[in-house]
């Protein structure tokens, strides 16, 4: 029987091999494709494109439109970035996405990491037929309603 306990459900998680952490980096997925249409989420992959929904690059009219993000050292005007995903670290469960980077203490450009829960996927990365054909066909399975 699995735990109820949180810390054990988190100690889990945190113990868990890389192919199963994997798995667990799952986006929303807003899409306009009638067949995707009962796919809630999908597994962030490389060459997907998503949108940034909350954090410094995120919100495009701020209260102060002079105030800089906390990380960043400059305008959150940068808001709502629309880009593809470039790299991926399962082992901290962050996503990489082009475009987005931060200027380190020795001068050096550097990816900011984002979280999967903070963004949507908008578009499927299209070089693996296979991937969207299992994601299509859980979109058939889920969507009879009779």
């Amino acid at each position: 029987m699995v735990s109820k306990k949180p810390g054990k459900q988190r100690q889990e998680q945190r113990k868990s091999p890389l192919h199963i952490k994997r798995k667990r980096m799952r986006a929303r997925l807003v899409s306009d494709d009638p067949e995707l249409i009962y796919v809630r989420t999908v597994t962030v992959r490389v060459g997907d494109e998503v949108e940034v929904l909350r954090g410094d690059f995120s919100h495009p009219n701020s209260v102060k439109s002079e105030s800089r993000g906390k990380r960043l050292g400059q305008t959150r005007g940068r808001a709502g970035v629309k880009s593809k995903v470039v790299g991926i670290d399962s082992k901290n469960n962050r996503v990489f996405i082009e475009g987005l980077t931060q200027n380190t203490a020795d001068g050096k450009e550097e990816a900011v990491p984002i979280r999967p829960s903070n963004i949507i996927v908008t578009k499927l990365y299209e070089g693996d037929p296979l991937r969207i054909k299992r994601i299509t066909e859980r979109s058939s399975a889920g969507g009879s309603v009779e």
